[in-house]
């Protein structure tokens, strides 16, 4: 689930300033780990996102836009072992001033998904795994890799390609998703109209989180790495492999292939 959490920092990815916190960084986006978190969660977080970052390995960033866009608005991956320091990295991440500053804009703007994307540009967001659901075998489903790519395309692509994959229901992407719900859905739906592939249902969820998730999995099962979980995701994605997802959405697959944006599977 994509949790988003506003802050304003200076122009430039940045962990906040913790006593013995540990950081990283992957192509100049830092990751942080909170001090008790043991060194090899914060080696195995940067190591996904370098590949997440240069996913063909060739030394260069697949799309420096985009990255250029997670890097500039201060936005950071962390690293938890729980709530509690969740929590304590959220009270040094942002302060009072700064939220005072985004419920002025939101009440000024009174259009909540214009006032979090203004909100995301100017103060920036963090996304965060917690070390108990990560992965450091070398196989089986890593969600170190779900939070860093929601990293990537909710902070860098819909920035970078407002109109191709901004999280708001006027996108390109938008419209392949409802297509793929069989319909306009701001809040998840319980049960989806027949024929629909991507039926995500956590009502928690926003239309932008809804978004990520959807361009989430789109990625993920490109490059083959839904391929053997079908039983497990059937309940919010049908398309787990690169074969079905083209033969529904061939639209999405050619988005998703056009080298400008630089989606490599």
């Amino acid at each position: 689930i994509l949790s988003i959490i506003f802050f304003a920092k200076p122009a430039i990815s940045g962990c906040p300033d913790i006593e013995d916190i540990k950081v990283t960084e992957s192509f100049g986006v830092q990751i942080c780990a909170m001090p008790k978190v043991d060194q090899k969660y914060l080696d195995h977080a940067k190591k996904v996102m370098d590949k997440l970052i240069d996913y063909n390995e060739d030394g260069i960033v697949d799309n420096q836009q985009a990255i250029d866009k997670v890097i500039n608005t201060g936005s950071v991956y962390a690293v938890f072992r729980s709530g509690r320091e969740e929590r304590k990295f959220e009270e040094h991440f942002y302060t009072d001033e700064m939220l005072d500053e985004f419920d002025e804009l939101c009440e000024e703007l009174r259009d909540e998904v214009k006032c979090i994307t203004i909100a995301e540009e100017k103060f920036g967001t963090f996304l965060a795994v917690f070390t108990n659901e990560m992965n450091l075998g070398d196989s089986g489903w890593d969600p170190t890799i779900e939070e860093g790519l929601h990293l990537i395309t909710h902070m860098g692509y819909a920035h970078a390609y407002p109109d191709i994959f901004g999280q708001h229901k006027d996108s390109y992407i938008a419209k392949l998703m409802d297509e793929a719900r069989g319909g306009y859905f701001e809040k998840a739906r319980r049960n989806y109209p027949s024929g629909a592939y991507y039926t995500y249902d956590d009502r928690s969820c926003d239309y932008s989180c809804q978004i990520t998730e959807f361009t989430y999995w789109a990625i993920t099962s490109l490059r083959g790495q839904q391929a053997e979980r079908s039983k497990d995701i059937k309940h919010e994605w049908k398309p787990n492999t690169p074969e079905k997802l083209s033969q529904s959405a061939p639209d999405l697959v050619a988005l998703l292939s056009d080298k400008k944006y630089g989606i490599y599977y």
